[in-house]
């Protein structure tokens, strides 16, 4: 804290500081000069002299010229009818202060002698050095008449006092002429009207910092910063300053006693010493970690410094920086957000030590403010003041308080909805019966998805229907063609963005949610190869019986088809009442064994239901026909297992030969393709009234098959019938088949 003057302190504060911060006119480094009396023009103070005065002697400090009686420091005898003894004195005295000396003194003044056994003098001197009379008017020497004063004018004149360290203004009675007394009736006085001495100080101030502030303990800051001192010279500490590295950032200018504009100063020792304070501007020195000193200047222009401390100063406020929410910017159901960033290496830079915060509604409105501390602070958790979307911007604080909003973060989002959605089961549309739709409700995050589930009355066990979201509706079909007709209930369950649950069995006017399955009308189909059929019955006609004979075409779901041949295959499509089901599409899939199903045609029926395909006898397979129904009708499907058997031509070399003879049994399978191996073929012959095989082969990738066989052991003459059977096999889409026969004679010993 700056110091306060005193009551004798000059009151031009702005002429103070210009006078503080420069050397006194004509004074030389370590030099400085105290005016006193009409020499000091601000005040007229004498404090710079002690006085003195025994009884029938006075001193009368009168320096201000507007006033009574006689002006100036006079020291002069009591005007009265005693006699004044020997020996009384009236004594001003100004001393240098310890450890200086005076050089000069200028001095203007009178003295006035009505008895000459006064001696009036004024004179400076050391213990050390020999006396130095400045005005000396002996007693009884001189003596002026009795009707007129002795006296001096009024120019001033400078005098050369070096080394002395007092100087005396005074006046005593020394007696005289066989007396021992002095005359009291006239008044015998020198008067000062103007002094003004020099000091010279080779002394330099000492001076210490407390360490009681953030800037003395080497704490990170910034701006202005207090800095308590402690500086005490003889003469005083006139003002102190902080330097780093040369650059000042903070005067403190001490309250001195002044004399004159000029610089002179009232007293020996016009400025305090002591304890101060010192403001320091810290954006006046480099930033980063510095050496601070505190350097005190005495009234003389001495310059004093301390011991260094470390000084760690930062004036630029944290940077920009990324920040994120811990978990994501989605929606959640507990009022805890995390918000997390990373602080970038600072280097020789105050640390970051808080981080202040801006949360406002995403859609607009008033925001509030929060701050967070903490060393190195990068992450801290919030809570936002209502369910909805908030915006959360945050710029950093370091450990010198500096910070910007204009740093402020790009904001992050935080969303919170701790509500549960609201819903119920609407009624399905009259054109679309398996249509499941649940209207869901949530004013905050909105519906993210949920499920539907359907259970048969009284089993206690859930399906999950196959659910998808469509606007705020969660929507499912119900399959009541895979399953069993029976009273079902539904159950609905929807998840918000925030992850709230709520499910319901109750549509959206509080009634519970049955249905009974099927919902849809049933279909049915009627499908098989024609096959002729004669029917016989009979019948009683006017008593008589008679053997009726009809002709039927019945439908076959399995036929044998020889390769290659055609086949016509009918059916007829009708709802449960037996009507025809007209226009419907019909779509025909074909599956050969380790095949895909493939789709081969579609169909149309007329009128009344009816359709036919044709199919041909290409290999072993299953003909679909599948109706997929409609919104109001149950989808219905029908097989037909067409088997076709494997065939393959046969040709014998010779059909004439002797025992011992050889023939070529050679042929190709017709019912392609072959497996990628080859199609194993059985070569068999008639004996004993039944097919027996005696050699097999395979074919080659064509189908093309040889077999070499001799006669060995054959009597007389044998006719053999031979044939070739195909057996059914993995991979090979036919059913078993067998050749024509061949008849080869052979004739034996």
């Amino acid at each position: 804290m700056h110091r306060t003057a005193t009551t004798r302190t000059y009151p031009l504060i702005g002429l103070l500081t210009v006078l503080l911060l420069a050397q006194p006119a004509g004074a030389r480094a370590g030099e400085f000069r105290v005016a006193t009396c009409q020499a000091d023009r601000m005040n007229f103070s004498t404090s710079a002299f002690d006085d003195f005065a025994t009884r029938g002697m006075k001193i009368r400090r009168a320096c201000n010229p507007e006033g009574p009686g006689l002006r100036g420091l006079v020291t002069a005898n009591s005007i009265s009818r005693v006699a004044i003894p020997r020996g009384s004195v009236a004594m001003a005295t100004i001393s240098a202060p310890p450890g200086t000396r005076f050089t000069t003194f200028r001095w203007a003044g009178t003295a006035r002698r009505r008895d000459c056994r006064y001696a009036l003098q004024l004179y400076a001197y050391a213990p050390d050095v020999k006396p130095i009379s400045i005005k000396n008017v002996r007693a009884n020497e001189h003596c002026p008449r009795a009707t007129r004063a002795q006296a001096a004018g009024y120019r001033s004149r400078t005098f050369n006092v070096s080394g002395t360290t007092r100087i005396v203004q005074r006046v005593i009675c020394m007696g005289g002429g066989g007396r021992k007394s002095c005359s009291a009736r006239g008044s015998n006085y020198i008067r000062t009207y103007q002094a003004e001495v020099g000091i010279v100080d080779e002394q330099p101030p000492a001076a210490s910092i407390a360490a009681d502030t953030a800037l003395a303990r080497g704490d990170w800051v910034s701006g202005t910063q207090p800095l308590n001192y402690d500086a005490s010279d003889n003469v005083g500490i006139r003002l102190a300053q902080a330097l780093v590295g040369g650059q000042r950032g903070g005067v403190d200018q001490r309250s001195c006693l002044l004399a004159t504009p000029g610089g002179a100063f009232a007293d020996g020792v016009p400025c305090p010493n002591g304890a101060g304070h010192i403001d320091v501007d810290t954006k006046s020195f480099p930033e980063g970690t510095q050496q601070l000193v505190f350097q005190p200047q005495d009234t003389a222009g001495n310059v004093g410094s301390s011991a260094p401390v470390t000084a760690r100063i930062d004036n630029t406020p944290p940077g920009r920086v990324d920040v994120a929410v811990q978990g994501g910017e989605g929606w959640r159901n507990q009022n805890d957000f995390v918000v997390a960033w990373q602080n970038p290496p600072e280097g020789d830079r105050a640390p970051i030590a808080g981080a202040s915060y801006k949360l406002c509604p995403a859609g607009g409105g008033s925001c509030g403010d929060g701050v967070r501390d903490g060393a190195d602070i990068s992450s801290f958790g919030v809570q936002v003041p209502a369910p909805g979307e908030w915006t959360v911007s945050l710029w950093r604080r370091d450990a010198a308080g500096n910070q910007t909003q204009d740093a402020a973060s790009v904001p992050a989002t935080l969303r919170y909805d701790p509500e549960p959605p609201q819903l119920g089961f609407e009624q399905s549309p009259a054109g679309d019966p398996t249509l499941v739709s649940v209207q869901v409700t949530d004013k905050v995050s909105g519906l993210a998805d949920g499920s539907i589930e359907i259970s048969q009355a009284g089993s206690g066990v859930w399906q999950t229907l196959e659910t998808h979201k469509d606007g705020s509706r969660l929507v499912a079909r119900i399959d009541d063609a895979a399953m069993p007709a029976g009273n079902y209930e539904l159950r609905a369950t929807a998840h918000d963005q925030a992850n709230n649950e709520a499910s319901t069995t109750q549509r959206l006017d509080g009634q519970p949610v049955t249905l009974t399955l099927p919902l849809r009308i049933p279909a049915a189909m009627n499908v098989g190869v024609a096959r002729k059929r004669t029917v016989i019955r009979t019948i009683r006609r006017h008593g008589k019986r008679h053997r009726v004979r009809r002709h039927v075409t019945v439908l076959r779901p399995r036929a044998h088809v020889p390769f290659g041949r055609r086949v016509q295959i009918v059916g007829r499509l009708a709802n449960r009442d037996g009507q025809g089901i007209a226009g419907a599409e019909i779509r025909v899939l074909s599956q050969v064994e380790s095949a895909p199903e493939q789709l081969v045609a579609v169909l149309q029926p007329d009128a009344a239901g009816n359709y036919t395909y044709t199919a041909t006898g290409s290999s072993t397979r299953t003909i679909r026909f599948v109706y997929a129904g409609t919104a109001l009708t149950l989808p219905t499907q029908g097989d037909v297992r067409l088997v076709v058997p494997a065939i393959s031509s046969l040709r014998v070399s010779r059909h004439r030969v002797l025992n011992g003879q050889s023939v070529a049994f050679t042929g190709r399978v017709q019912s392609l393709p072959v497996p990628p191996g080859g199609k194993l073929v059985e070569l068999q012959v008639r004996l004993s009234g039944r097919w027996q095989t005696f050699r097999t082969v395979r074919t080659d990738a064509a189908g093309r098959w040889r077999i070499q066989y001799r006669f060995k052991r054959t009597r007389g003459v044998q006719r053999f019938r031979f044939r070739v059977l195909l057996p059914a096999e993995a991979g090979y889409p036919f059913a078993p088949g067998a050749s024509r026969s061949v008849q080869v004679r052979v004739r034996g010993l």
